[in-house]
């Protein structure tokens, strides 16, 4: 059961079968929007578990069963779970498990049903020219962390992680907050870090990857840098001499097609590999996506290796991503022998049916014991495995290396001080206020339509947990529907800034405005952040919040976090619904349509119609009471009408209200009218006086 699977057909299994195996993010859409429940499932296994940590939807889904099921059992697998015990510890809490028991390859009761992975290290040195363009990149680094020293920041290390420079820029940030403008030199503080940052990626670009990769986020940074709205750390580091000069020898090496030396070791694995073996199948881990584009360039032409690119959905600029079919048939073609090499970002670490390889090469090391792991996990399934690092001397590679070596020792320890039950701390589910109870006295329910691309946000998740009945569209106005005056637009401080500069936001404001009374925008973040995370002058911001109170009269309500603004959408739903008998209009129209748009209108609110469509039945049958009173046949005639289409339109027309059963024709007289109402019959229900006039409110909400 996956997301692609329709929520009907999702419904339906999930009635009938005994055992489900599912993507928990489809279980988590049906668990919010109320389609199914986990009442009667006597196990739920989480697999990959150690991914259950702050929003993943496991952490949801256990919480919901724990909640509903008669009698809860949770089983949780990972052959990484990580090696911070209270990162493992959060992991057995939020998903309810009491007991750990750990088995590795070595135990007496695995060892003969397991085989063994053979490691192996292959180092390369960096070619002089490249060297010469590393120097030149520690020394614009060295002249940034002199000046950050001086600003009262010191930074001391070799290699100064991008999790340190993240902590750092993130302790300037908050500095930022708290003392503003009365503190210039942190401005300058910030840009500096950011600069650390750019050159600290291109540094490693330059060690592990090579000039095709360094080249490209080169290319970007000097685009960039041109830009009127650049930021100052990449107009800082475009700027600087060093920097030319390095970016001059990257390109010097591209024109002399001088690679990476990981590259030349690479073909003379793969081809020693091949010859060897020529059935066997091997993946080539690549941590950068914009290298693997250059590595399957790189290996084209070369006997025996037929290598595919594998990555994941999302497109990166010019890196197009691959869809989930594409992916499936790049899979089923390894196995088939078309391929024989994967050349595969992190997308195929874990949770895809990849066919067993007889290879496994890391083209860099990774710092995280978890990824570490699962890559090894792809080779040594039904006989020996093989797994070849590459690694390039006197780099990052090497620290990333023993990081990780590091992390795994430190892992298998922690567990097995972790296998006493007593070791985890139990977690106390609070028995939550029911829905019941949270509106007694009101008998009514709090119903919140949500839009179908909020469906999987945290604020979904917790309005979910407050009681709220979720019913989730695709709205045509806002993120939340409160009630038929109430329309909610929520955006972090990010989003917010991002929608000014590419316009998204006033298109959004104007049809709030338009088509509710009481339109509301929901600002979360750091409400100071709003003047320093984004390149846009706090005039320009001011403006902008000065224009939405004043020209689109849309109140802005802050919130410090995502809890806090599911609590405000709720508690405003609490006030519009309870003790009302006011229905949620969904559908919107905007003030003083024509007749022509109108019916346009009308037409555009049947399933599977959209405008191209609406215009072709109305030129075809003149009118929305001939096209009301069509046989199926006859909506066929029209272009782009076809019979699924025709059949759901009919059967929404003459479906009886509630039952969805065919309704029986009402009596007619001699001309085909209702004698009662002198109409079409079947051609309106009731409220056809609301038609009349389209210039009206009323008459555009039905």
């Amino acid at each position: 059961m996956t997301g692609t699977m329709g929520p009907e057909k999702r419904r339906a299994a999930f009635e009938k079968a005994k055992i489900i195996s599912a993507t928990p993010q489809s279980i988590q859409n049906d668990l919010v929007s109320g389609e199914i429940s986990l009442a009667d499932f006597g196990l739920v296994v989480f697999d990959e578990s150690h991914r259950a940590i702050g929003e993943y939807s496991y952490v949801f889904i256990a919480e919901q069963y724990m909640k509903t099921a008669k009698k809860p059992l949770i089983l949780a697998l990972t052959a990484s779970p990580g090696g911070e015990e209270e990162k493992i510890q959060g992991v057995c809490r939020n998903l309810f498990i009491k007991n750990v028991e750990i088995k590795t390859h070595t135990d007496e009761d695995v060892r003969d049903y397991v085989n063994p992975i053979h490691v192996e290290w292959v180092k390369v040195d960096l070619p002089l020219k490249f060297l010469e363009a590393k120097v030149l990149l520690e020394r614009f680094q060295k002249s940034q962390v002199e000046a950050m020293k001086k600003l009262g920041f010191g930074i001391g290390k070799r290699y100064f992680s991008r999790k340190d420079m993240l902590m750092m820029q993130g302790r300037i940030r908050h500095e930022l907050l708290q003392r503003g403008k009365t503190a210039p030199s942190l401005y300058a503080a910030a840009s500096k870090i950011a600069a650390l940052l750019k050159v600290a990626h291109a540094l490693t670009l330059l060690e592990t990857q090579g000039t095709y990769a360094l080249n490209e986020y080169m290319q970007k940074m000097s685009t960039e840098s041109g830009n009127s709205g650049a930021s100052r750390a990449v107009k800082s580091v475009m700027a600087d001499e060093n920097i030319q000069k390095a970016k001059a020898i990257c390109e010097e090496l591209m024109r002399e097609k001088v690679v990476h030396p990981k590259l030349e070791a690479l073909k003379h694995i793969l081809v020693a590999q091949f010859h060897e073996n020529p059935e066997s199948k091997v993946i080539v881990f690549n941590h950068y996506r914009d290298n693997i584009r250059s590595i399957e360039q790189y290996l084209q032409g070369i006997k025996d290796i037929r290598a595919a690119r594998f990555v994941g959905q999302a497109t990166k600029g010019e890196d197009k991503g691959l869809s989930q079919k594409e992916q499936g048939e790049i899979i089923s073609e390894l196995r088939s022998g078309k391929y024989n090499c994967l050349l595969a970002s992190s997308v195929a670490e874990e949770g895809l049916d990849i066919p067993e390889v007889d290879l496994v090469v890391f083209y860099e090391p990774v710092p995280s014991e978890i990824r570490m792991i699962q890559r090894k996990g792809r080779t040594g399934r039904k006989s020996e495995g093989r797994a070849i690092i590459l690694l390039c001397r006197d780099t990052r590679d090497e620290a990333f290396y023993y990081a990780s070596r590091s992390k795994e020792a430190k892992m298998h320890s922690t567990l097995r001080q972790m296998q006493s039950p007593k070791a985890i701390p139990e977690k106390k589910l609070a028995l939550q206020t029911t829905l019941t109870k949270f509106t007694e006295g009101y008998g009514d329910k709090v119903i919140i339509y949500v839009d179908s691309r909020e469906q999987a946000s945290s604020a979904t998740i917790k309005l979910k947990e407050l009681g709220a009945a979720i019913n989730v569209k695709q709205l045509e106005v806002g993120d939340y529907i409160l009630s038929d005056e109430v329309v909610v637009e929520r955006k972090t401080v990010g989003d917010f800034l991002g929608s000014i500069i590419d316009g998204r936001l006033f298109g959004q404001l104007t049809a709030m405005s338009t088509n509710y009374s009481a339109p509301l925008l929901i600002l979360e973040g750091e409400q100071r952040e709003l003047y320093t995370l984004r390149n846009i002058h706090e005039n320009a911001i001011r403006g902008v919040l000065a224009s939405i109170a004043l020209n689109y009269r849309i109140p802005i309500l802050y919130t410090q976090d995502i809890s806090e603004s599911a609590q405000l959408i709720y508690q405003i739903a609490k006030r519009e619904q309870l003790g009302k008998e006011n229905e949620i209009r969904l559908r919107i129209g905007r003030k003083g349509l024509t007749v022509k748009e109108q019916q346009q209108f009308v037409l555009e609110g049947f399933p599977l119609v959209g405008p191209s469509l609406a215009k072709a039945l109305l030129k075809k049958f003149g009118s929305v009471r001939s096209i009301v009173n069509a046989s199926i046949k006859e909506l066929q005639e029209v272009e782009k009408m076809g019979p699924k289409k025709a059949k759901r339109v009919h059967e929404v027309l003459n479906a009886h209200y509630g039952t969805g059963e065919e309704s029986k024709p009402l009596p007619k007289d001699g001309n085909g009218f209702d004698e009662a109402e002198n109409e079409p019959a079947g051609a309106f229900g009731e409220g056809n006086d609301e038609m009349e006039n389209p210039g009206t409110d009323e008459g555009n909400n039905h």
